[in-house]
């Protein structure tokens, strides 16, 4: 059994009486409005269950290319709570399923998706990549979360996941839809307290058009 852990770009805590997202779920950072995240806010794919090479394209070349029946994908990320804190926790897995080439990639033929409060917080803050067969400081405790996660009895929300990332999607995909959005979020009572919500409309409706506006329909 080989492992390799992997960034995932979080939403930040948005506040408890948002119409837009739960609390439970570690979304993806949509809005790219997490500072401490990276710019690749479309992965991982716990819609689709899948990963390729659209971000981190020789490690995971190199990753799919070790000769082992055994290959999982973990998942950690810089959450950031609702008070400002930030913690990197690990969030879930994917184990290799089928793998595709164009992108190169696979399909989760195993996963979970941790609830925030079940992540489990990790004391890594390199930008290196761990992996299994490697020396990481933080090798003994992958390990040890990794088996947890596989001999317990965790429950996954990647349904749940997987029904709010649809609903927010259908809208981001759509003028009227990204519309929508910002008139939920200029309305919100708690938007000077969020990450989100406290940016300016203007800005609100030029990120959203940037990041999904080629995806536009009426």
């Amino acid at each position: 059994m080989i492992w390799i852990l992997f960034y995932y770009n979080s939403l930040p805590d948005m506040p408890k009486g948002c119409l837009l997202f739960s609390n439970e779920v570690m979304h993806r950072d949509f809005f790219m409005c997490n500072p401490t995240n990276t710019g690749h806010y479309q992965y991982p794919k716990f819609e689709t269950l899948s990963y390729d090479t659209g971000c981190h394209r020789r490690e995971v070349n190199k990753f799919l290319e070790r000769n082992d029946p055994d290959r999982y994908v973990i998942f950690y990320t810089r959450h950031t709570d609702y008070s400002g804190n930030k913690k990197n926790k690990i969030i879930g897995y994917f184990k290799v399923g089928k793998q595709f080439e164009k992108p190169k990639g696979f399909h989760a033929s195993e996963h979970v998706l941790l609830a925030k409060d079940g992540c489990f917080e990790i004391n890594y803050h390199s930008k290196g990549i761990p992996v299994s067969w490697g020396n990481s400081s933080i090798k003994n405790d992958v390990n040890n979360i990794l088996k947890n996660l596989k001999t317990k009895q965790t429950v996954s929300i990647a349904d749940k996941y997987q029904k709010q990332t649809q609903g927010i999607m259908n809208r981001l995909r759509r003028a009227s839809g990204r519309k929508e959005i910002i008139d939920i979020c200029e309305g919100c009572g708690f938007k000077g307290q969020c990450y989100w919500g406290k940016k300016a409309k203007q800005d609100k409706e030029r990120k959203l058009k940037k990041l999904y506006g080629s995806n536009q329909v009426c």
